[in-house]
């Protein structure tokens, strides 16, 4: 096992628990909004960050942090899906929620019609939880990698 990609697993969990808590912090700031038919721009502004929370922290467990994890323990990428239902395997979170998280960061991304953000910031603000949940499970299980192969030095 190469010590830097160890080092770098280490560095993207670290990302990845400093996203949490930024996306955790932009739920605070629109649950109070979420009932409301109708956001002021400056409203408007507070969900759009949250979704950006959403797609970052998405992007990093499942493009990033779980990628590398399969590529320390030996695993061939195959899918996207292959890697969604690993993390399933692993205990991390539902493949189907997975999918879901996945699907709704793709529509955030290239969603610019006006009259669906609404339906769109709801849907993120019922999922994201999920992604909060899901940051410890895989932080845990990349340190306990971390701590294993650690001292077997540069192995190739």
């Amino acid at each position: 096992m190469k010590p830097e990609r160890l080092a770098l697993l280490e560095d993207e969990l670290r990302v990845l628990e400093k996203a949490t808590e930024h996306l955790g912090y932009s739920i605070d700031r629109v649950q109070a909004l979420k009932d409301k038919p109708r956001w002021a721009p400056e409203e408007l502004e507070r969900f759009e960050s949250l979704a950006s929370r959403f797609s970052r922290l998405a992007d990093l467990h499942i493009q990033r942090v779980m990628r590398l994890i399969d590529d320390l323990e030996l695993v061939p990428q195959g899918s996207l899906l292959d890697r969604i239902e690993r993390a399933e395997k692993r205990g991390w979170i539902a493949a189907p929620d997975l999918v879901r998280i996945r699907e709704l960061r793709n529509l955030i991304a290239h969603e610019y019609v006006e009259d669906k953000l609404h339906e769109l910031h709801l849907a993120v603000l019922e999922l994201a939880p999920l992604l909060i949940e899901l940051t410890p499970k895989v932080a845990a299980f990349g340190r306990v990698l971390i701590a294993r192969y650690g001292g077997l030095g540069a192995v190739s």
